[in-house]
């Protein structure tokens, strides 16, 4: 099998853990900062512990931000890789959403690309798993002042794969769901409908997707039927005109 190192994405567990209690926080905070503030501080990444399970053998979904295939072309051409080696196998997935696969390959995850022989359609049917494995790891985190929670994967390297399950995911969550991936490895997931929470969590995706390690969208989902569609995004704030 050819191996890629384009990125060092996980570790040998397979995981970036993000600092589960920061990511609440930084949430929470969102909406009451002042919008013309900096960013809030990146939310603390280790790795994940040795107790924690291993992955599953074989591809693992990897949802990538709308530039992956530019930037590995462009590092394959300074690597001298040409044909198959030189291509993601990597397919379209949502708007400013590429789906790619990896596998792992020492202490790090590695990208799998043409050379390998499989099309990204064959590597989505090998990487699917089931529906519960893929929206096992979220878990409720709720935020002061609500009732109701949003849904959080951020230990998981197939957390990416709970969007190949929409209808499961919706199950998780109890009811039509607004998805976001800000960084890699890290999925939310929470059923729209108040306002002032659905303000919360998108500030807080924009601002995690501003301030962690390898940024993926700030762009939030929710499925159709068919596909996943953009819902929203949340935007800077702009000062009116005196």
């Amino acid at each position: 099998m050819h191996v890629s190192h384009f990125r060092s994405l996980r570790t040998t567990s397979g995981a970036v853990r993000v600092g589960l209690t920061m990511l609440p926080l930084l949430l929470a905070r969102a909406l009451a900062a002042d919008p013309a503030s900096p960013p809030a501080a990146p939310a603390p990444v280790t790795t994940s512990s040795p107790s924690a399970s291993p992955p599953a053998a074989g591809p693992d979904p990897s949802l990538e931000g709308p530039t992956v295939l530019t930037d590995y072309a462009d590092w394959a051409r300074k690597h001298k890789l040409k044909g198959p080696a030189a291509q993601l196998a990597c397919s379209p997935f949502a708007d400013g959403l590429n789906l790619c696969f990896t596998r792992k390959d020492g202490d790090n995850r590695v990208y799998y690309t043409g050379a390998d022989g499989k099309t990204a359609d064959q590597l989505r049917a090998d990487a699917k798993g089931t529906e519960d494995a893929a929206v096992a790891g979220f878990a409720p985190v709720y935020v002061d002042n609500y009732t109701f929670p949003y849904y959080l994967d951020a230990g998981d390297v197939r957390a990416d794969a709970a969007l190949l399950y929409p209808d499961a995911l919706e199950r998780k969550v109890g009811g039509k769901c607004v998805v976001a991936v800000p960084a890699q490895g890290v999925v939310i997931a929470w059923v729209a409908g108040d306002l002032d929470f659905d303000k919360i969590v998108a500030v807080g995706v924009k601002r995690m997707y501003e301030t962690m390690a390898n940024p993926i969208s700030s762009v939030l989902y929710t499925w159709d039927g068919k596909r996943w569609v953009v819902w929203g995004q949340a935007k800077d704030y702009v000062a009116p005109s005196p």
